[in-house]
């Protein structure tokens, strides 16, 4: 029998104002941005070595994105709050926030994040166990502050158009609004009947990606040259670059390894052994968040890699039929980041429960 809270849970308020936030950030965002231009300074865009002048990832003149993105950021909060004025808004409605984020999502993939925040993120720990031999390790670490944090705010843009035409969807078919459920009896692919049928593939095969890239800088790391000439890995090796190949691919290995616990019963309940938490509920937004944040970073990575494939301006590194494990193994990055989404939310939907606020547990 489905019961109704009489006070909606904190999460249930959250979904039901992310609208709001959305509507909110975007108006923010567009008035920061023109404070920012009338003031003469200009927003901190990534320009790749393989592109000529102020052009961004993928190919967009930054001039344009500079004023597409605040007019942008003001038709979707007029969008979102339209969304959060209506209890239960159209279905065009819901049909043009899907839209709406969607291109939003491609925009800023295609053309406004580039590898640099996956770098950081793999880098990072390998720097931090480096520098406990030698401090000036961290000294390597060049990392262009503004372009990284106006990426992450972008990146938050995704997540909550994500949130807000999943919302938008959810009101106008009068379902749950936190869980999404309705009363169609848990036979939908979206149930957790459902995802249990086809996280195991997806899931795998988000594994079998990282795993790859891992196996080719893991050679080259113990001296074998995997994709590469003997020379380039001679190179390497008296540049010390082996080294950051050791971190990355173990960076690239750890990932394929958490991928798995989505479908382990480890990846549930902390192991036993494990020191204090042992044996608990793997908190499952726990899981799911940093999934979600490296499906988004690896599909920009992958589409800068790949243009600077196309372009042959790749800054030194060979890329050629001999040398094919520099850049190639990165070409299945941009089907990475959809996958490990997908597995994401397979974990999420067969280990989220009951709702608080409906009921249903299907």
């Amino acid at each position: 029998m489905t019961t109704l809270n009489t006070k909606p849970p904190i999460a249930n308020r959250f979904m039901s104002s992310v609208p709001l936030i959305t509507a909110v950030a975007a108006f923010g965002y567009a008035a920061a941005v023109v404070v920012l231009l009338l003031s003469g300074g200009q927003l901190p865009f990534a320009v790749p070595a393989a592109s000529p002048g102020n052009i961004s990832p993928g190919g967009l003149p930054t001039g344009m994105l500079t004023y597409l993105l605040p007019v942008s950021a003001v038709i979707g909060g007029w969008l979102a709050a339209a969304i959060h004025a209506r209890k239960r808004p159209p279905r065009f409605l819901a049909a043009a926030a899907t839209a709406f984020g969607g291109a939003y999502t491609a925009v800023v993939l295609l053309f406004m994040v580039d590898s640099q925040i996956l770098s950081v993120a793999g880098y990072i720990p390998f720097l931090l166990f480096k520098a406990i031999f030698d401090p000036a390790a961290l000294q390597d670490l060049d990392v262009q502050w503004a372009v990284l944090g106006h990426q992450l705010v972008l990146i938050a843009g995704i997540v909550l158009w994500l949130l807000t035409a999943a919302t938008a969807v959810r009101k106008a078919k009068a379902a749950c609004v936190l869980c999404g459920r309705n009363d169609d009896g848990g036979r939908g692919w979206f149930s957790a009947a459902g995802a249990a049928r086809w996280s195991t593939p997806v899931t795998v095969a988000a594994a079998i990606i990282p795993a790859a890239y891992a196996v080719v800088r893991f050679a080259w790391a113990v001296g074998i040259p995997l994709g590469i000439e003997d020379a380039f890995l001679r190179k390497m090796q008296e540049t010390g670059a082996t080294y950051s190949a050791l971190g990355l691919a173990s960076m690239a290995l750890l990932g394929a390894v958490l991928t798995l616990g989505l479908i382990q019963k480890w990846g549930s309940a902390f192991p036993k052994w494990v020191p204090v938490v042992g044996g608990r509920q793997v908190p499952v937004l726990l899981a799911v968040i940093p999934a979600v944040f490296v499906s988004i970073i690896v599909v920009a990575a992958g589409v800068e890699l790949i243009e600077t494939a196309v372009s042959g301006m790749t800054g030194g590194v060979p890329f050629d039929w001999n040398n094919w494990g520099t850049l190639a193994p990165a070409f299945l990055w941009p089907l990475w980041g959809p996958l490990l989404a997908a597995s994401a939310l397979a974990y999420y939907l067969k280990r989220r429960g009951s709702c608080s606020t409906c009921g249903r547990d299907n």
